[in-house]
Protein backbone atom coordinates (compact mmCIF):
# COMPACT_ATOMS: atom_id res chain seq x y z
CA UNK A 1 0.00 0.00 0.00
CA UNK A 2 1.27 3.46 -0.82
CA UNK A 3 2.79 5.66 1.85
CA UNK A 4 -0.04 8.18 1.86
CA UNK A 5 -2.33 5.63 3.48
CA UNK A 6 0.13 5.19 6.34
CA UNK A 7 0.29 8.92 6.75
CA UNK A 8 -3.48 9.06 6.90
CA UNK A 9 -3.68 6.56 9.75
CA UNK A 10 -0.89 8.32 11.62
CA UNK A 11 -2.56 11.66 11.08
CA UNK A 12 -5.77 10.49 12.70
CA UNK A 13 -4.07 8.65 15.54
CA UNK A 14 -1.61 11.33 16.54
CA UNK A 15 -3.45 14.44 15.33
CA UNK A 16 -0.43 15.24 13.18
CA UNK A 17 -0.99 18.41 11.20
CA UNK A 18 0.57 19.97 8.10
CA UNK A 19 1.20 23.20 10.02
CA UNK A 20 4.36 23.89 8.06
CA UNK A 21 3.05 22.71 4.69
CA UNK A 22 4.97 24.06 1.73
CA UNK A 23 3.58 25.23 -1.61
CA UNK A 24 4.43 21.79 -3.05
CA UNK A 25 1.99 20.14 -0.63
CA UNK A 26 -1.67 19.17 -0.73
CA UNK A 27 -3.71 17.76 2.17
CA UNK A 28 -6.89 15.85 1.33
CA UNK A 29 -9.56 15.02 3.88
CA UNK A 30 -10.97 11.84 2.37
CA UNK A 31 -14.45 10.46 3.05
CA UNK A 32 -14.47 8.32 -0.09
CA UNK A 33 -12.64 5.16 0.97
CA UNK A 34 -9.05 4.02 0.49
CA UNK A 35 -9.32 2.23 -2.85
CA UNK A 36 -10.81 5.16 -4.73
CA UNK A 37 -8.53 7.68 -3.04
CA UNK A 38 -5.45 5.63 -3.94
CA UNK A 39 -6.41 5.54 -7.62
CA UNK A 40 -7.25 9.25 -7.71
CA UNK A 41 -4.02 10.29 -5.96
CA UNK A 42 -1.93 8.05 -8.21
CA UNK A 43 -3.39 9.66 -11.33
CA UNK A 44 -3.28 13.21 -9.95
CA UNK A 45 0.38 12.96 -8.89
CA UNK A 46 1.29 11.41 -12.22
CA UNK A 47 -0.14 14.51 -13.89
CA UNK A 48 1.21 16.87 -11.21
CA UNK A 49 4.55 15.33 -10.18
CA UNK A 50 5.69 18.36 -8.18
CA UNK A 51 2.88 18.09 -5.63
CA UNK A 52 3.25 15.93 -2.52
CA UNK A 53 -0.13 14.63 -1.37
CA UNK A 54 -1.05 13.73 2.20
CA UNK A 55 -4.40 12.05 2.89
CA UNK A 56 -6.37 12.03 6.13
CA UNK A 57 -9.08 9.35 6.00
CA UNK A 58 -12.28 9.41 8.03
CA UNK A 59 -16.04 9.32 8.02
CA UNK A 60 -18.11 12.21 6.74
CA UNK A 61 -19.19 13.31 10.21
CA UNK A 62 -15.73 12.90 11.72
CA UNK A 63 -14.07 14.97 9.02
CA UNK A 64 -16.64 17.78 8.94
CA UNK A 65 -16.26 18.10 12.71
CA UNK A 66 -12.51 18.37 12.23
CA UNK A 67 -12.85 20.97 9.47
CA UNK A 68 -15.12 23.12 11.63
CA UNK A 69 -12.83 22.79 14.65
CA UNK A 70 -9.86 23.90 12.55
CA UNK A 71 -11.67 26.89 11.00
CA UNK A 72 -9.37 29.48 12.59
CA UNK A 73 -6.30 27.63 11.35
CA UNK A 74 -7.18 25.22 8.52
CA UNK A 75 -4.93 22.20 8.19
CA UNK A 76 -6.59 20.52 5.22
CA UNK A 77 -7.01 21.79 1.67
CA UNK A 78 -9.78 19.71 0.09
CA UNK A 79 -12.74 17.72 1.42
CA UNK A 80 -13.12 14.73 -0.89
CA UNK A 81 -16.18 12.60 -1.73
CA UNK A 82 -18.39 13.81 1.13
CA UNK A 83 -22.19 13.91 1.04
CA UNK A 84 -23.68 17.15 -0.25
CA UNK A 85 -25.66 17.74 2.92
CA UNK A 86 -22.41 17.66 4.93
CA UNK A 87 -21.21 20.59 2.81
CA UNK A 88 -24.55 22.37 3.10
CA UNK A 89 -24.41 21.91 6.87
CA UNK A 90 -21.11 23.84 7.03
CA UNK A 91 -20.98 26.00 3.88
CA UNK A 92 -19.09 28.79 5.65
CA UNK A 93 -16.15 26.41 5.94
CA UNK A 94 -15.69 26.15 2.16
CA UNK A 95 -14.29 28.39 -0.57
CA UNK A 96 -16.14 29.48 -3.68
CA UNK A 97 -14.18 28.36 -6.72
CA UNK A 98 -15.30 28.11 -10.33
CA UNK A 99 -13.49 25.11 -11.77
CA UNK A 100 -12.05 25.02 -15.26
CA UNK A 101 -14.42 22.05 -15.82
CA UNK A 102 -17.50 23.99 -14.72
CA UNK A 103 -19.23 23.91 -18.11
CA UNK A 104 -19.29 20.08 -18.10
CA UNK A 105 -21.65 19.93 -15.10
CA UNK A 106 -25.41 20.11 -14.83
CA UNK A 107 -26.26 23.06 -12.55
CA UNK A 108 -28.12 20.68 -10.22
CA UNK A 109 -24.80 19.02 -9.38
CA UNK A 110 -22.91 22.21 -8.46
CA UNK A 111 -23.51 24.25 -5.31
CA UNK A 112 -24.87 27.64 -6.40
CA UNK A 113 -21.79 29.52 -5.12
CA UNK A 114 -19.40 26.87 -6.45
CA UNK A 115 -18.45 25.73 -2.96
CA UNK A 116 -18.55 22.10 -4.04
CA UNK A 117 -18.90 20.10 -7.24
CA UNK A 118 -20.78 16.82 -7.44
CA UNK A 119 -18.78 13.64 -7.87
CA UNK A 120 -20.87 10.49 -7.57
CA UNK A 121 -24.53 9.62 -7.06
CA UNK A 122 -24.59 6.93 -4.33
CA UNK A 123 -28.19 5.76 -4.59
CA UNK A 124 -29.19 4.02 -1.36
CA UNK A 125 -30.47 0.44 -1.44
CA UNK A 126 -30.99 -2.49 0.89
CA UNK A 127 -28.21 -5.08 0.73
CA UNK A 128 -29.49 -8.59 1.43
CA UNK A 129 -27.41 -11.65 2.25
CA UNK A 130 -29.28 -14.16 0.12
CA UNK A 131 -27.95 -17.16 2.07
CA UNK A 132 -29.47 -15.77 5.25
CA UNK A 133 -32.70 -14.31 3.86
CA UNK A 134 -34.63 -15.21 0.69
CA UNK A 135 -35.40 -12.13 -1.38
CA UNK A 136 -39.14 -12.73 -1.15
CA UNK A 137 -38.87 -12.41 2.65
CA UNK A 138 -36.67 -9.30 2.55
CA UNK A 139 -37.89 -5.70 3.07
CA UNK A 140 -39.15 -4.06 -0.11
CA UNK A 141 -39.75 -0.53 1.18
CA UNK A 142 -38.43 1.98 3.71
CA UNK A 143 -41.67 1.35 5.64
CA UNK A 144 -40.91 -2.39 5.85
CA UNK A 145 -37.80 -1.73 7.94
CA UNK A 146 -39.98 -1.02 10.98
CA UNK A 147 -41.71 -4.43 10.88
CA UNK A 148 -41.23 -6.66 13.93
CA UNK A 149 -39.88 -9.56 11.86
CA UNK A 150 -36.75 -7.57 11.07
CA UNK A 151 -35.82 -6.80 14.68
CA UNK A 152 -32.18 -7.75 15.26
CA UNK A 153 -31.64 -8.45 11.55
CA UNK A 154 -31.02 -4.89 10.32
CA UNK A 155 -27.57 -3.27 10.28
CA UNK A 156 -27.11 0.48 9.82
CA UNK A 157 -24.36 3.05 10.31
CA UNK A 158 -24.63 5.78 12.91
CA UNK A 159 -26.04 8.84 11.10
CA UNK A 160 -23.82 11.15 13.15
CA UNK A 161 -20.74 9.49 11.66
CA UNK A 162 -21.89 8.50 8.19
CA UNK A 163 -23.25 10.85 5.53
CA UNK A 164 -25.06 8.03 3.76
CA UNK A 165 -26.66 6.88 7.02
CA UNK A 166 -27.92 10.39 7.68
CA UNK A 167 -29.47 10.53 4.21
CA UNK A 168 -31.18 7.17 4.89
CA UNK A 169 -32.66 8.49 8.13
CA UNK A 170 -33.72 11.74 6.48
CA UNK A 171 -35.54 9.82 3.76
CA UNK A 172 -37.33 7.52 6.22
CA UNK A 173 -38.47 10.43 8.40
CA UNK A 174 -39.56 12.43 5.36
CA UNK A 175 -41.68 9.58 4.05
CA UNK A 176 -43.04 7.98 7.21
CA UNK A 177 -42.33 10.24 10.18
CA UNK A 178 -40.54 9.78 13.47
CA UNK A 179 -42.81 7.02 14.73
CA UNK A 180 -41.58 4.82 11.89
CA UNK A 181 -37.96 5.88 12.38
CA UNK A 182 -38.22 5.07 16.08
CA UNK A 183 -39.27 1.51 15.20
CA UNK A 184 -36.41 1.25 12.70
CA UNK A 185 -33.96 2.33 15.40
CA UNK A 186 -35.42 -0.26 17.76
CA UNK A 187 -35.01 -2.94 15.06
CA UNK A 188 -31.51 -1.99 14.09
CA UNK A 189 -27.94 -2.55 15.18
CA UNK A 190 -25.80 0.52 14.58
CA UNK A 191 -22.11 0.54 13.68
CA UNK A 192 -19.58 3.35 13.56
CA UNK A 193 -18.87 3.41 9.84
CA UNK A 194 -20.84 3.04 6.62
CA UNK A 195 -18.39 0.34 5.48
CA UNK A 196 -19.31 -1.96 8.36
CA UNK A 197 -22.99 -1.55 7.51
CA UNK A 198 -22.54 -3.50 4.29
CA UNK A 199 -19.35 -5.52 4.87
CA UNK A 200 -20.89 -7.35 7.83
CA UNK A 201 -23.85 -8.32 5.67
CA UNK A 202 -21.55 -9.79 3.05
CA UNK A 203 -19.74 -11.88 5.65
CA UNK A 204 -23.02 -13.24 7.04
CA UNK A 205 -23.19 -11.46 10.38
CA UNK A 206 -26.49 -9.78 9.48
CA UNK A 207 -29.01 -10.48 6.72
CA UNK A 208 -29.97 -6.85 5.96
CA UNK A 209 -28.04 -3.61 5.62
CA UNK A 210 -28.47 -0.26 3.92
CA UNK A 211 -25.74 1.13 1.69
CA UNK A 212 -24.88 2.74 -1.60
CA UNK A 213 -25.76 0.51 -4.54
CA UNK A 214 -22.15 0.51 -5.78
CA UNK A 215 -21.04 -1.38 -2.67
CA UNK A 216 -23.53 -4.16 -3.41
CA UNK A 217 -22.28 -4.46 -6.99
CA UNK A 218 -18.65 -4.66 -5.83
CA UNK A 219 -19.51 -7.33 -3.26
CA UNK A 220 -21.30 -9.39 -5.91
CA UNK A 221 -18.28 -9.12 -8.21
CA UNK A 222 -16.17 -10.43 -5.33
CA UNK A 223 -18.42 -13.47 -5.06
CA UNK A 224 -20.33 -12.55 -1.93
CA UNK A 225 -23.96 -13.79 -1.71
CA UNK A 226 -25.68 -10.41 -1.81
CA UNK A 227 -28.39 -8.64 -3.78
CA UNK A 228 -29.69 -5.08 -3.88
CA UNK A 229 -33.31 -4.08 -3.32
CA UNK A 230 -34.30 -0.51 -4.10
CA UNK A 231 -37.05 0.79 -1.76
CA UNK A 232 -40.39 0.88 -3.52
CA UNK A 233 -41.23 4.43 -2.35
CA UNK A 234 -38.13 5.60 -4.21
CA UNK A 235 -34.52 6.25 -3.32
CA UNK A 236 -33.23 9.81 -3.12
CA UNK A 237 -30.96 11.25 -5.79
CA UNK A 238 -28.21 11.82 -3.28
CA UNK A 239 -24.83 13.16 -4.29
CA UNK A 240 -21.37 13.43 -2.85
CA UNK A 241 -18.86 16.03 -3.91
CA UNK A 242 -15.51 17.74 -3.63
CA UNK A 243 -14.76 21.20 -2.29
CA UNK A 244 -11.94 23.46 -1.12
CA UNK A 245 -11.69 24.13 2.60
CA UNK A 246 -11.89 27.84 3.38
CA UNK A 247 -8.46 29.33 3.99
CA UNK A 248 -6.74 26.20 2.67
CA UNK A 249 -2.98 26.50 3.39
CA UNK A 250 -2.14 25.22 -0.10
CA UNK A 251 -4.82 27.07 -2.04
CA UNK A 252 -3.21 26.94 -5.50
CA UNK A 253 -2.77 23.17 -5.27
CA UNK A 254 -6.29 22.76 -3.90
CA UNK A 255 -7.64 24.48 -7.01
CA UNK A 256 -5.50 22.24 -9.21
CA UNK A 257 -6.93 19.20 -7.47
CA UNK A 258 -10.55 20.34 -7.83
CA UNK A 259 -9.97 21.02 -11.52
CA UNK A 260 -8.50 17.52 -11.85
CA UNK A 261 -11.25 15.82 -9.79
CA UNK A 262 -13.87 17.39 -12.05
CA UNK A 263 -12.34 16.02 -15.26
CA UNK A 264 -13.91 13.26 -17.29
CA UNK A 265 -10.79 11.14 -16.66
CA UNK A 266 -11.18 11.37 -12.87
CA UNK A 267 -14.88 10.52 -13.08
CA UNK A 268 -14.07 7.52 -15.26
CA UNK A 269 -11.71 6.34 -12.50
CA UNK A 270 -14.61 6.73 -10.07
CA UNK A 271 -16.76 4.43 -12.22
CA UNK A 272 -14.03 1.89 -12.96
CA UNK A 273 -12.53 1.58 -9.48
CA UNK A 274 -15.59 1.95 -7.25
CA UNK A 275 -18.62 1.08 -9.43
CA UNK A 276 -20.17 4.48 -8.67
CA UNK A 277 -22.39 6.56 -10.92
CA UNK A 278 -20.75 9.79 -11.99
CA UNK A 279 -22.70 13.06 -11.98
CA UNK A 280 -21.06 14.04 -15.27
CA UNK A 281 -23.51 13.42 -18.14
CA UNK A 282 -20.68 12.36 -20.46
CA UNK A 283 -19.52 9.49 -18.20
CA UNK A 284 -21.42 6.21 -18.50
CA UNK A 285 -22.72 4.40 -15.40
CA UNK A 286 -21.10 1.10 -14.34
CA UNK A 287 -22.32 -1.77 -16.51
CA UNK A 288 -23.62 -3.75 -13.54
CA UNK A 289 -26.03 -1.10 -12.23
CA UNK A 290 -29.61 -0.70 -13.46
CA UNK A 291 -30.56 2.40 -15.39
CA UNK A 292 -32.21 5.10 -13.30
CA UNK A 293 -35.19 4.54 -15.65
CA UNK A 294 -35.55 1.04 -14.17
CA UNK A 295 -35.74 2.09 -10.51
CA UNK A 296 -37.80 4.70 -8.73
CA UNK A 297 -35.68 7.71 -7.84
CA UNK A 298 -36.91 10.86 -6.12
CA UNK A 299 -35.38 14.31 -5.60
CA UNK A 300 -33.19 14.78 -2.53
CA UNK A 301 -32.97 18.27 -1.04
CA UNK A 302 -29.53 18.40 0.56
CA UNK A 303 -30.02 21.98 1.78
CA UNK A 304 -33.18 20.99 3.66
CA UNK A 305 -31.45 17.86 4.97
CA UNK A 306 -28.56 19.95 6.24
CA UNK A 307 -30.96 22.36 7.91
CA UNK A 308 -32.53 19.51 9.88
CA UNK A 309 -29.29 17.74 10.73
CA UNK A 310 -28.69 19.06 14.25
CA UNK A 311 -32.31 18.49 15.26
CA UNK A 312 -32.49 15.02 13.70
CA UNK A 313 -29.21 13.80 15.18
CA UNK A 314 -30.21 14.98 18.64
CA UNK A 315 -33.52 13.16 18.29
CA UNK A 316 -31.77 10.02 17.04
CA UNK A 317 -29.44 10.07 20.06
CA UNK A 318 -32.37 10.29 22.49
CA UNK A 319 -34.22 7.40 20.85
CA UNK A 320 -31.08 5.29 20.61
CA UNK A 321 -30.21 5.92 24.24
CA UNK A 322 -33.61 4.61 25.29
CA UNK A 323 -33.29 1.28 23.44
Amino acid sequence: MKSFVSLAVLGLALSATPAFAQSSSLVLYNAGGLKLMQAIVDDFTKKNPGIKVEVINGGVGELITRIRAEASRPRGDVYFAASSDAYDFALDNFESYKSSEDAAFDRKTVQKDNKYYGFSQPLQAFVINTKMMPLDKAPKSWADLQKPEFKGKLLMANPAQSGSAYSQMYQIVGLHGWDAMTKVIQNGTFVTSSKLAYANVGTGEFPIGITGEFNVLTMKEEGQPVAAIYPSEGTGLTMDGNGIIKGAPNMANAKKFIDYANTKAAHEILVKVDNRRSVRPDVAAPAGLPSTNEIKVVPYDSVAAAGKKKEYLERFDKIFASK
